[in-house]
């Protein structure tokens, strides 16, 4: 099993698209802080900083090109017969990709986090960190939200996974993962509105993918009529629910 981490790792720091992402999540947030300099009328500095300067959407974007790659590159070039003609089992082999993925997410989000802070202090000395954002601190508001994305993010990525093991090609998995996002983000409000005539739909999953709106916005819960501490709940659920599905379609997947 380590073996096929450091394999996985491996295969992930060599990846040029691996740090291209990470350039291109730093060069989103410095031009959100730019402009967020010079039009501050525009782009009020507390509301960009608090909102991470756009890093984390960039991030998002990011993790589902690496994540609907990772399985679906495998089968496209036949490297996964190497792995399965080595005697590992195909658990080990997912369970090394999901490692992957998940550390991925961390460091990932991490990054965007550092790059928060950094350009605040560079950029925007004055913004104060103590100041209040829906009665927390804007430093803990920062802190909480990324959380919080991060574990939307899981759940995403976790359903991007699952189509990764059903499509034949890099490309077409990666975008029907974009195409997916952008349907989950379509049908957030037709979701509450459902839930307002039938409110046993609130555990769906597009519901608990609202977890940082409802973080961000706390009145939200009056729409989707769950708790945060239920949506975080459900968001870890459904996410080890797909990640199970995914593994029994790449379980059953002929090389």
């Amino acid at each position: 099993m380590g073996t096929l981490i450091k394999q996985e790792l491996f295969k992930l720091t060599h990846k040029k698209g691996t740090w291209i992402g990470a350039v291109l999540v730093v060069l989103v947030q410095v031009g959100m802080a730019t402009l967020s300099k010079f039009q501050g009328q525009i782009f009020p500095a507390d509301m960009m900083m608090s909102s991470s300067f756009l890093g984390s959407t960039m991030a998002l974007f990011v993790l589902i090109a690496s994540t609907a790659s990772i399985v679906s590159m495998e089968f496209q070039y036949g490297t996964v017969k190497q792995l399965l003609y080595r005697k590992f089992y195909r658990s080990q082999v997912f369970l090394s990709k999901i490692f992957v993925v998940v550390l991925h997410t961390v460091l990932l989000y991490a990054l965007e986090l550092a790059m928060t802070f950094a350009l605040k202090f560079a950029m925007f000395p004055k913004i104060d960190l103590a100041g209040k954002i829906d009665k927390l601190p804007l430093w803990e508001y920062v802190l909480t939200i990324t959380g919080a994305e991060v574990i939307s993010a899981l759940l995403l990525l976790s359903f991007v996974l699952l189509l990764s093991t059903l499509f034949k090609t890099n490309a077409a998995a990666i975008a029907s993962g974009y195409i997916g996002y952008v349907v989950v983000s379509m049908a957030s409000t037709l979701i509450l509105l459902v839930i307002d005539h039938w409110e046993w739909v609130k555990w769906n999953p597009l519901t608990m993918l609202m977890l940082n709106n409802q973080m961000t916005v706390p009145s939200y819960a009056d729409a989707t009529h769950l708790t945060t501490p239920e949506m975080a709940i459900g968001s870890v659920v459904y996410t080890v629910l797909f990640g199970f599905i995914a593994y029994m379609s790449f379980r059953k997947r002929s090389v």
